[in-house]
């Protein structure tokens, strides 16, 4: 296993680690926001009742 240093980093050296997380990350920021999104009419909806234009 090779240590990771600022140089290794720098230089643009990928490990497979990296970019696996890199994908999982993509992929559950893709997840979160699909998920904000469909909830957007309901915040929508609650926010305009409250301040009473329904």
């Amino acid at each position: 296993m090779e240590a990771v240093t600022m140089e290794t980093v720098e230089s643009g050296e990928s490990c497979t680690t990296c970019a696996k997380v890199a994908q999982e990350s993509k992929a559950n920021e893709e997840v979160s926001m699909a998920f904000l999104l469909a909830l957007m009419p309901v915040i929508t909806l609650t926010f305009f009742g409250q301040i009473g234009l329904l």
